[in-house]
Order: C-alpha cells, then sequence, then structure tokens
C-alpha cells in the first residue's frame, strides 16, 4: 500500500496574480461600465480563493476590499502600493479602500455610479410554472409516487439498494 504525502502547509498571505485569475472576472467584465478597466486590475488571493480588485479610473471613482483581518489588509496595501489606479490607500481596520473617498449620503443609485458600474437589469414578475412540471411544488421528486399521480411526473425507482459502507470493501 502506498501512502501519499501530506500536503504542503498553507502559506499565509496575499498573493497578486494575473486579474484572470479572480473567480469573479466574468462578473466584474459585465458590471463594469467601463469593462478596458480589467487591463490594470488584479486578483487578490488571500488564502486559495483570488478576488478581483478592479483600480479607479475613467467612470469609476474608487474601490475597496474587505480583507477579513487588519494583518492581511495592511498586506494589500502594501501590495497595492504604487500600481496605476490605486492611489489614496486608505486603511480602516480590515478594509482596504483606494481612489476617491466614498462621499456621505450616497443613495444606492449613487454608489453604483460611483464604482462604475452598469445598471442592473430589472427583472421581470415571477411566473408560478404549470402544475406538474416537476419544480418547486411539495410533491416533486416524492417516492413512492403520490397515488393518483400521472406517469413521467415522478422520478425512477432505485434499481439498486447498496448498503452504506458495501461499496467500499473488495
Amino acid at each position: 500500500m502506498t501512502t501519499t504525502p501530506a500536503p504542503a502547509p498553507q502559506q499565509l498571505g496575499v498573493r497578486l496574480l494575473p486579474a484572470t485569475a479572480a473567480y469573479d472576472y466574468e462578473r466584474w467584465q459585465v458590471s463594469l461600465v467601463t469593462p478596458g478597466l480589467l487591463l490594470g486590475a488584479v486578483a487578490v488571493a488571500l488564502y486559495r480563493l483570488p478576488l478581483l480588485a478592479v483600480p479607479a479610473g475613467a467612470d469609476r471613482r474608487g474601490g475597496s476590499m474587505d480583507m477579513t483581518d487588519p494583518v492581511f489588509a495592511e498586506a494589500l496595501v502594501r501590495a497595492l502600493w504604487g500600481r496605476p489606479g490605486f492611489d489614496r490607500l486608505t486603511l480602516f481596520d480590515h478594509v482596504v479602500r483606494w481612489g476617491e473617498p466614498l462621499p456621505e449620503g450616497l443613495t444606492s443609485d449613487g454608489r453604483r455610479r460611483f464604482h462604475g458600474l452598469r445598471k442592473r437589469p430589472r427583472l421581470g414578475t415571477c411566473i408560478r410554472p404549470p402544475a406538474g412540471h416537476g419544480g418547486r411544488d411539495p410533491d416533486a421528486g416524492r417516492w413512492p409516487p403520490v397515488p393518483g399521480s400521472p406517469s413521467g411526473q415522478q422520478p425512477a425507482p432505485p434499481r439498486v439498494v447498496v448498503q452504506v459502507g458495501a461499496a467500499l470493501t473488495p
């Protein structure tokens, strides 16, 4: 029997990666009024989760990132220092801000414009799906089927019942 080596201990800290490595890159790409700002953006990896830091510029007057801990926030300030679009870096507890300070009393629409974000499309009214579609009605997926339910509306019965742990024995 071979054993796999234990994984290397995870390094704590903040790392800057290419912007496209960020988990939320596509969301920012469709949300920004000026997607060209992504050329100066960086992915900020805290532990193993890279999130996007988008610089100020064009329609975006400022940005911020919550780092969960003041130590990581200080590390992010050091990492972003001197990068174009990340001027006027400020640190408040565990939140790093750059660009112009966010004015007091802005409406949600004003905050969206300050951060250079597109207006979100308004979603239509919720339409109730037809009965028996297999969606959110309480009997959907119920086994055994509800007496009198039409065929094809219930899941197929399990083909084989396997005892828990049986698959683990050779």
